[in-house]
C-alpha cells in the first residue's frame, strides 16, 4: 500500500471534474423502507464522503445508521495539547453534532476500535458491523483501494455484511482525491457511479464538514496540532455529487448484479417474449392445489407477467423484486390490481410482515446465499393451510450461488410435497403446511 502524506497538497478539483468523474452513471439513491448503514474508519469520514447521501436518505424516509470504527484518537500523534483521550471525546462530539446537521434521526453507534489498527482486529469490526447490519439494504462504507489500511478494513468488513444481509454495497473515496492523479485511470470507472445532491442536501453537508473542527482547521499554533485536511482537500467534498464505487457488482445475489441487467434490456430473460417462459407459467398456475388464495407472496416478480396471473386468484398480493426498473415496471403493469402492493425488497434476510397462505419461489431461490434461512422464512410464513410453490432453471449458470436442486432439497419437508414436476430444464415443486392431495382437500377421496 503506497504511503502518502496528509499535508501535501490535493488536486484542484476542477482537474478530477474535467476527467471521467463528471460522466460516471446516477446511482439509485436510498428512499423510504431503505435501511441504510454508513460505516466510517474513523469520526469524518462518514460526513466527507457520505453526508450528502445521508441527508436525502433521511429526507426522504429512509433508516439511517452510522457505525464510527475508531474515534480517530491517533490523528495528531504528536499533539502537545491533546491527549488521545481528548481526541477521542472531542471527535465523538464532532460526529454527533455533524449528524445533527445532515440526519438528527439517524442512529449513531461508536464501536470504539483502536485507530490505525483496524486491520488487527477486522474479525471483530466484520462481526459487529454484521450485526448492525442485518436489516440493511444498503451498506456504505470507505473504498477499499484508498491507500489507508483502515479504510480497507472497514471495505472487507462492509462487503462481507452487505453478502450476509443481502443488501447493496457502495464504497466512497475519500484520500485518492488527494494522493490520486486526475489524468491516470485511478477508481474503477466501468463499477463507479454518483449521487446527485440537491440544494438543501449540499447545504446539509457543508455545515456537516464545518463541525469536525479538529480536522480541516489547527489544534492549536503549536507543531503537531496542524490541520489534517486542508482547504484543497476538502473542496473535493463541496461537489453537488458524491462518487461511490459499486463492490462486488458482478455478483449475482448482489442487487446491483440486476440493476445492470435492467439497464442493458426492458425483460432480460424475455419473459414476455418467450413461448418456453409462457409455458412454464402456465404450468406453475396450473400446479397450484386452490383456486384462489387471500394473500401470497410473490419475491423476485421482475416485470409483473406472474404476479398479473397471482392476481386474478389472490385477494391480495405482496410482490418484491431488488431492481428498481423491475418494481417501477411491474408497478406500471399491476396499477389496476388495488390488491398488489409491489416493493422492493430483498430475501431472505428481510421478508414482509403477516402470514400468507401462498409462497412463491420462482427462478429466484438460486440468487440466495443462505438456503437454510430462505426455507425458515418460506416456512414460517405460511399459515396453517398455507402453500409454498418452488420453480427453478436446472442448467449450470455462473452467475447463481446455488443450483435448482440445492434449493429444492432445502426447502423440501418429508410428507408435504403434493406436485414434483421435472423437466430437462426446470424444476417444479409444491408443498403444502397439510400435506394432502388436492383430490383429499376437496373431498374427491373421504
Amino acid at each position: 500500500m503506497t504511503a502518502f502524506r496528509h499535508g501535501d497538497a490535493s488536486p484542484a478539483d476542477a482537474a478530477w471534474l474535467a476527467g471521467p468523474l463528471r460522466a460516471t452513471p446516477l446511482l439509485e439513491a436510498p428512499t423510504a423502507g431503505d435501511h441504510v448503514v454508513v460505516l466510517a474508519a474513523h469520526p469524518d469520514d462518514e460526513t466527507l464522503g457520505a453526508g450528502g447521501l445521508i441527508a436525502g436518505a433521511s429526507a426522504r424516509g429512509a433508516e439511517v445508521t452510522v457505525v464510527v470504527a475508531t474515534d480517530g484518537e491517533a490523528s495528531h500523534p504528536h499533539s502537545p495539547t491533546h491527549s488521545p483521550q481528548a481526541l477521542a471525546t472531542r471527535r465523538r462530539g464532532e460526529v454527533a453534532h455533524a449528524m445533527q446537521q445532515v440526519a438528527p434521526a439517524a442512529g449513531v453507534r461508536f464501536l470504539g476500535l483502536p485507530d490505525g489498527r483496524l486491520s488487527e482486529v477486522v474479525e471483530t469490526l466484520t462481526d459487529q458491523v454484521d450485526a448492525l447490519a442485518a436489516s440493511a439494504t444498503l451498506v456504505v462504507a470507505p473504498w477499499e483501494g484508498d491507500r489507508h489500511p483502515d479504510h480497507a478494513a472497514c471495505a472487507r468488513a462492509a462487503a462481507a455484511a452487505a453478502r450476509q444481509a443481502g443488501a447493496r454495497c457502495w464504497q466512497y473515496p475519500i484520500w485518492a482525491w488527494h494522493w490520486g492523479d486526475p489524468e491516470t485511470d485511478l477508481l474503477p470507472w466501468d463499477q463507479t457511479g454518483r449521487v446527485e445532491l440537491g440544494p438543501d442536501e449540499q447545504d446539509a453537508k457543508r455545515r456537516a464538514v464545518a463541525a469536525h473542527v479538529s480536522q480541516h482547521s489547527a489544534l492549536s499554533d503549536h507543531a503537531g496540532d496542524e490541520a489534517i485536511i486542508g482547504p484543497d482537500m476538502v473542496a473535493h467534498f463541496m461537489r453537488p455529487f458524491e462518487t461511490f464505487v459499486i463492490a462486488a457488482a458482478g455478483d449475482a445475489a448482489a442487487p446491483e448484479y440486476f440493476d445492470r441487467l435492467y439497464a442493458q434490456a426492458a425483460d432480460p430473460w424475455g419473459l414476455g417474449s418467450r413461448f418456453y417462459e409462457l409455458r412454464k407459467r402456465d404450468l406453475l398456475l396450473a400446479a397450484l392445489p386452490r383456486p384462489d388464495f387471500a394473500r401470497a407472496f410473490e419475491p423476485g416478480c421482475a416485470t409483473g407477467l406472474l404476479t398479473e396471473e397471482l392476481a386474478r386468484r389472490c385477494r391480495q398480493v405482496v410482490a418484491w423484486d431488488v431492481a428498481a426498473a423491475a418494481v417501477e415496471r411491474a408497478g406500471r403493469r399491476l396499477a389496476g390490481h388495488p390488491g398488489v402492493r409491489v416493493e422492493r425488497g430483498v430475501i431472505p434476510h428481510r421478508w414482509p410482515d403477516g402470514e400468507f397462505d401462498l409462497v412463491v419461489l420462482s427462478e429466484v431461490g438460486y440468487y440466495c446465499r443462505d438456503l437454510d434461512l430462505l426455507a425458515e422464512r418460506a416456512w414460517g410464513s405460511l399459515r396453517a393451510d398455507g402453500v409454498l410453490v418452488a420453480c427453478h432453471w436446472r442448467h449450470a449458470a455462473p452467475d447463481h450461488p446455488h443450483d435448482a436442486d440445492a434449493v429444492h432439497r432445502a426447502l423440501d419437508r418429508p410428507g408435504r410435497r403434493i406436485v414434483s414436476h421435472v423437466e430437462d430444464d426446470f424444476l417444479l415443486d409444491v408443498w403444502t403446511a397439510t400435506g394432502r392431495s388436492v383430490a383429499t382437500e376437496t373431498g374427491v377421496l373421504a
